[in-house]
C-alpha cells in the first residue's frame, strides 16, 4: 500500500487551548477527492488551518507525504507542496489577475499557464483588478492561483460559499480533474 499524500492521527486543534476538533484520523491518498461536510462550527475550517501550520495542534500527528509536519511552518508546508485555498478566498482587491498570478515566494516561479489550463476565463480577465472580479471569478483566481503552485495536496476551504449553484457545479469538476492530473 501506498504512503498517503496526508494523514492526521489523533488530531485535537482549536483556539486559546480550547478544543474544537478532537481525536480526528483521516487518510488521503494521491488522487483522491475528500470532502469535509459538517454544520457551522463543526472544526472544518480549524482542521484545514491545522494542517495548513496557521494553527497549532493541541494532539496528534499531521504527516505529509511520510513526513512529519509537527515543526514546519507554514511557509515551508507551501513549499512542499500544500496549497490552502482559505474561506473568502484570500485575494488582494487592488491587484489583478495577471498580479495575482506573478506573485510568488521568494524566487517562486508561478505556473501561469495552468491556471489557464483550469480556468481559461482569468487568461481575459488578466488586466482586472480582483475586487471588481464576481464571486465565481474570484473563487476561479484563487483556486487558479493554488493550482498555478502545483500543490501536491489541495485544500479548498468553503469552495462554494456566495456562489450560485451552477458556479460551484463548474468548479467541481475542475478539482477532480486536477485530482487525476496530478
Amino acid at each position: 500500500m501506498s504512503t498517503p499524500v496526508l494523514k492526521l492521527a489523533g488530531l485535537t486543534a482549536g483556539y486559546d487551548g480550547a478544543a474544537v476538533i478532537r481525536g480526528i484520523d483521516l487518510e488521503v491518498g494521491a488522487g483522491e477527492v475528500v470532502a469535509l461536510l459538517g454544520a457551522n462550527g463543526a472544526g472544518k475550517t480549524t482542521t484545514l488551518k491545522t494542517v495548513s501550520a496557521l494553527l497549532r495542534p493541541l494532539a496528534g500527528t499531521i504527516t505529509f507525504n511520510g513526513t512529519d509536519l509537527g515543526r514546519i511552518p507554514a511557509a515551508a508546508r507551501a513549499r512542499l507542496g500544500i496549497a490552502h485555498v482559505p474561506e473568502g478566498r484570500g485575494i488582494f482587491s487592488g491587484l489583478t489577475v495577471a498580479e495575482h498570478l506573478h506573485l510568488g515566494h521568494r524566487g517562486e516561479r508561478l505556473d501561469r499557464a495552468a491556471a489557464h489550463r483550469y480556468f481559461p476565463a482569468l487568461a481575459r480577465l488578466q488586466d482586472r483588478k480582483a475586487g471588481l472580479l464576481s464571486g465565481g471569478e474570484q473563487q476561479m483566481l484563487a483556486m487558479g492561483r493554488a493550482l498555478a503552485r502545483g500543490p501536491k495536496l489541495l485544500l479548498l476551504d468553503e469552495l462554494s460559499l456566495g456562489l450560485a449553484p451552477i458556479i460551484v457545479e463548474e468548479l467541481l469538476p475542475i478539482v477532480r480533474r486536477y485530482a487525476d492530473d496530478t
